[in-house]
């Protein structure tokens, strides 16, 4: 066992990628053969962790199904929340359970195509790290928030290096237990990081080359899903005459009539696509297109 656990953050009202994620949580959004939390988890499974842990509020069996896919389903453990609370107060729920060790905390709407988990515990043991958040490379697209850092890449104290934060951290049980008792509510990064910082612990931003992908911005949605390469799920049905151009995510159970025409676009499990052409769009989760419902 490398770390003690790992807890993904899939709870959210997932309003940037409305409509699509009224019907499904945005971390099932697809990526290759996969959803963006089965990518997030295979990635971190060289990390053997003892415990994996998933807070959700919309759809939790769903979820727990997709990363019992990667670890067995008696290690997948479920945290409901009614309402989102927010990262650091989700936090404060888990701090009897993060109580030991190193857990690695994971937001599940991006993709981080090059992501190095062991390299990044090695820094995080290295540097005698309480909170390790991984940075890189601002997107090229949108206007993000940036987590500053001083000359010796520490956060929480202020600083003038501009990073960009890409959802994932580790964690000592000091920064879950300051969670409880502050009940932070302004996110990990203000009030959370602050109160750590003054209280002593030790906050460092680790770098990593590669490329980060935001799965929680409608306007850029499509074109990072199939960022991804073309893929057919094989439950999907298709006409023997429909084409295919460009290029596609077909997921699971869709249908492609005959004739129809799948160009540059997504097609979510349940789909249906019986005729015409469905071009530069997403068709949404268990949509006809007689619906005229893709965005």
């Amino acid at each position: 066992m490398e770390i003690d656990g790992v807890l993904f953050l899939a709870a959210g009202y997932g309003r940037r990628d409305e409509p699509l994620s009224l019907i499904q949580p945005k971390a099932l959004l697809p990526y290759g053969e996969t959803s963006v939390l089965g990518r997030l988890a295979r990635q971190i499974r060289v990390l053997c962790p003892g415990r994996v842990r998933i807070n959700a509020s919309r759809c939790p069996e769903a979820l727990l199904r997709e990363i019992s896919t990667v670890w067995q389903e008696e290690m997948c453990e479920l945290y409901f929340e009614e309402r989102p609370l927010g990262a650091s107060s989700t936090l404060a729920r888990h701090a009897d359970i993060i109580d030991d060790g190193t857990w690695m905390v994971v937001n599940t709407d991006m993709i981080i195509e090059d992501f190095d988990a062991i390299g990044m515990l090695e820094y995080h043991r290295k540097t005698e790290s309480d909170w390790t958040a991984l940075t890189g490379s601002f997107p090229r697209d949108g206007i993000y928030s940036p987590l500053f850092t001083d000359e010796d890449m520490e956060f929480g104290r202020g600083g003038t290096e501009r990073t960009h934060y890409w959802g994932i951290s580790l964690m000592e049980p000091s920064i879950p237990a300051i969670a409880a008792k502050i009940q932070a509510s302004e996110g990990m990064f203000s009030e959370l990081a602050s109160r750590a910082s003054a209280e002593g612990s030790r906050l460092i931003t680790c770098r990593q080359d590669g490329k980060w992908l935001d799965m929680g911005r409608i306007d850029i949605l499509r074109r990072n899903i199939l960022s991804g390469g073309s893929y057919v799920h094989p439950t999907a049905c298709i006409s023997s005459d429909v084409v295919l151009e460009g290029s596609w995510n077909i997921g699971k159970n869709c249908i492609l009539g005959s004739c129809s025409i799948l160009r540059d676009s997504v097609m979510l499990e349940g789909s249906s696509l019986e005729s015409g052409t469905l071009e530069e769009s997403i068709l949404p989760w268990f949509c006809s297109n007689r619906d005229g419902e893709s965005v």
